[in-house]
């Protein structure tokens, strides 16, 4: 499977690291196609890296990772084209979030009535988004099982058929306790929920934490 990530930060080179030993073919897009840490995490990962714009990382995947900072997200999903994204399955891992003084709010566009994870969608009628894994540090997003007990991997989106995509992709990542939240709208909740990391990182003096849902039989 070929796919596009999109961004250059930690969390896009976890996922992008993660399909490549998969077996997967993998592009880093950024906004530049020269970016540096871009190449030089494709020279790094072999044959089946490479590296790209935002543009040639969308064009290229059969399914795309959107892995930048939330408040940009639009901004990279212009430069990446509509066009490039027109009926792929678009795995978004972004949060709307502002830091200040040690702590988290949601940006005022994204909270509320809406999330972005709705604003995505919205702004790629033709592409199939599903959010998950956005509440969660990046090293338990492709290896839970770091934590001594399972944890639960939520997912939501409008495409019934995308999100059974991402639940195996899931399973593959070594999640075996997942959730459809049901449509995208639930990122309003997995956006809110991703934000308690600094309370957990004060108590805890780590970011390798999870939550588990735990439902009634």
């Amino acid at each position: 499977m070929k796919y596009g990530v999109l961004g250059t930060g930690d969390v896009a080179r976890t996922i992008a690291t993660k399909l490549i030993a998969q077996g997967h073919e993998v592009m880093m897009g950024a906004r530049s196609g020269a970016n540096a840490k871009a190449a030089d995490w494709a020279e790094a990962n072999g044959e089946r890296a490479r590296s790209g714009s935002f543009a040639d990382a969308a064009r290229l995947g059969g399914r795309v990772f959107l892995c930048v900072q939330g408040i940009h997200a639009l901004e990279a999903l212009e430069a990446a084209g509509r066009e490039n994204l027109a009926g792929k399955v678009l795995i978004d891992l972004t949060n709307p979030y502002l830091y200040k003084d040690g702590h988290i709010s949601l940006d005022p566009r994204w909270s509320g009535t809406t999330c972005l994870g709705e604003a995505v969608q919205e702004f790629l009628p033709e592409t199939k988004v599903v959010k998950t894994l956005n509440y969660l540090c990046n090293a338990l997003m492709t290896c839970p099982d770091r934590l001594p007990e399972p944890i639960t991997g939520f997912y939501c989106g409008n495409d019934v058929e995308a999100k059974a995509e991402v639940a195996a992709l899931l399973k593959d990542f070594g999640w075996t306790d997942t959730l459809d939240l049901g449509g995208i709208a639930m990122s309003r909740y997995t956006e809110m929920l991703g934000a308690f990391w600094p309370a957990a990182l004060n108590a805890t003096g780590n970011m390798e934490w999870g939550f588990r849902l735990v439902r009634k039989r």
